[in-house]
């Protein structure tokens, strides 16, 4: 056996080896941390619309479909608690809390230091150019059906 040969090419063998079970393990773990990255955003960003929608519209009880907004609200508040930054979980807390503390005037709570917030990381996440910290909504409401033929203005 000529090992003077041999040697090196074990060496080279083992290092070869060794390079793809590294090259694996990180692959692995970055493929795992951009899924769950992509995941996170997923979550807020449909967090973020459903917030954003069920705001400022009036009295729920006056809604065609409170219970789907109650929904949309409550799925809303836990996402961001749970995939949300230590900032937004704060907020969101205290959202709810306002909330309930403003029950006969839903209005009282107002979500829009949330709403920027993740707008604003969103948008970091995503790699898009940060915005003004403000928030123009738009809200329309069909027209509400009456008894009465429209007047002529007379």
């Amino acid at each position: 056996m000529n090992w003077p040969l041999l040697l090196p090419l074990l060496i080279a063998v083992g290092l070869a080896i060794g390079g793809w079970l590294a090259l694996h393990v990180l692959a692995g773990r970055r493929d795992r941390a951009n899924k769950r990255r992509e995941l996170i955003t997923q979550y807020l960003v449909e967090a973020y619309r459903r917030l954003e929608s069920g705001g400022n519209r009036g009295e729920p009880g006056k809604m065609s479909d409170v219970n789907a907004w109650i929904r949309d609200m409550e799925t809303s508040l836990a996402d961001i608690q749970l995939f949300g930054t230590p900032k937004q979980v704060a907020l969101v807390q205290r959202f709810a809390v306002e909330f309930v503390a403003n029950s006969e005037n839903p209005e009282g709570a107002n979500a829009n230091e949330l709403l920027l917030d993740l707008r604003r990381e969103l948008r970091k996440e995503l790699g898009l150019d940060p915005v003004p910290d403000i928030v123009k909504t738009l809200r329309m409401s069909p027209e509400q059906p009456s008894d009465s033929k429209p007047s002529n203005g007379c």
